[in-house]
């Protein structure tokens, strides 16, 4: 596994501890940042939080994964309206909203929506509680409805096109079963789609956070 600690100590140095980071006045009182984490599908935007968290933890900061693909709707509905999971149609928006307002700006304990990859459909959703820094994992957490409401620190992961392809074929066949022939068949229709959808995004961000083909991780 490569080592990006580095890469969590300066976010943590210079825009948590340094108290960069404006606290939005919505936010609950407990609640001091939040931040989204988007990037093409497979190139590693759960594993950054998840690390990141562990990183906080380690420096007595409290601090919660969101994972917002919970909001997407099973791949079945997707598949009868033709629409990528890129496409922000493809997430119930409206109820990731009011989800975020509970846990952001009320301060109440949520129960969060689970998409599994795997089946397509949700499993049994879970408890998540406000916490000093909330994370929104997922492409959804830099769309405008989301990002102009919630998100103190914005953050984009990206790397070059043959990269990104891999991630993806890679995901799609160990995560969620797809076939190689299944992965390569809608991997030119993914792409153009991500960058229909989601590229544009790495404007709003305040980090640019490039990935290289073995994960490492460098702040542009």
């Amino acid at each position: 596994m490569t080592d990006n600690s580095h890469i969590y100590s300066q976010i943590f140095q210079h825009h948590i501890k340094s108290r960069r980071v404006q606290k939005k006045e919505q936010y609950a009182h407990h609640v001091d940042m939040v931040m989204s984490v988007s990037g093409a599908a497979g190139i590693g935007k759960t594993t950054f939080c998840k690390e990141f968290i562990t990183y906080l933890n380690d420096n007595e900061v409290s601090a919660v994964h969101v994972p917002l693909d919970g909001f997407m709707l099973d791949r079945e509905i997707r598949k009868k309206r033709n629409i990528s999971g890129n496409d922000p149609r493809s997430s119930d928006i409206p109820v990731l909203v009011e989800k975020m307002k509970s846990l952001i700006y009320e301060g109440r304990e949520i129960d969060l929506p689970v998409y599994n990859h795997m089946t397509g459909k949700h499993d049994d959703p879970v408890p998540v509680r406000p916490c000093s820094v909330i994370l929104l994992d997922g492409i959804m957490s830099l769309h405008y409805e989301i990002r102009e409401r919630f998100p103190n620190l914005k953050v984009f992961l990206f790397s070059d096109d043959l990269v990104i392809r891999g991630f993806r074929l890679k995901v799609d066949m160990e995560e969620r079963g797809y076939s190689v022939f299944e992965a390569l068949a809608h991997s030119d229709e993914e792409f153009d789609s991500y960058n229909r959808w989601i590229y544009h995004q790495i404007t709003f961000a305040d980090l640019a956070i490039s990935v290289g083909k073995h994960r490492n991780l460098s702040i542009i």
